[in-house]
């Protein structure tokens, strides 16, 4: 009856004992399951940071192409005042111009050269003037096109 008590006793130690922390099998699914999550963020971050970039690139491609619009109104209004006429404003197709904006001294960016180029289409004093912007980098994401039309009537 001794021995009995005394198996009893061990068995419940023994019991409570494996209740106690996480078995290894347990530990590895965890590690699995946290290793899947941290890879998806890290991709998730790797995204953002290139649609960063290209949000970027846009930005500066609209700004170029603005620039590029209002120069162009200024000889227009300029042409139309002295009444000469600036060949930048002439049928066709004009450029490309190659522009390059120097990054912040304070960032990490590099320098970004766009080219620029604009049509015109002339109908009596009327000009539709198209400008259209590329980026000029390695990256085949950030090298799409952008192209800007206005009218310029007196």
């Amino acid at each position: 009856m001794a021995r009995h008590l005394l198996r009893s006793e061990v068995m419940r130690k023994l019991a409570s004992s494996r209740e106690k922390g996480f078995s290894l099998m347990e530990s590895m699914i965890a590690l699995a399951i946290l290793t899947v999550a941290l890879l998806g963020l890290v991709q998730l971050m790797s995204m953002a940071l290139n649609q960063s970039a290209l949000a970027r690139s846009k930005t500066m491609a609209v700004s170029i192409a603005q620039e590029k619009l209002e120069q162009l109104r200024t000889t227009y209004n300029n042409d139309l005042n002295t009444e000469t006429s600036s060949t930048d404003l002439t049928t066709g197709s004009h450029g490309p111009e190659t522009v390059t904006l120097q990054a912040p001294s304070y960032s990490n960016m590099a320098d970004q050269p766009f080219q620029v180029s604009w049509t015109v289409a002339v109908s009596g004093q009327q000009k539709t003037v198209t400008a259209t912007v590329v980026p000029q980098n390695q990256n085949q994401m950030q090298s799409t096109s952008l192209s800007i039309t206005t009218v310029f009537a007196p």
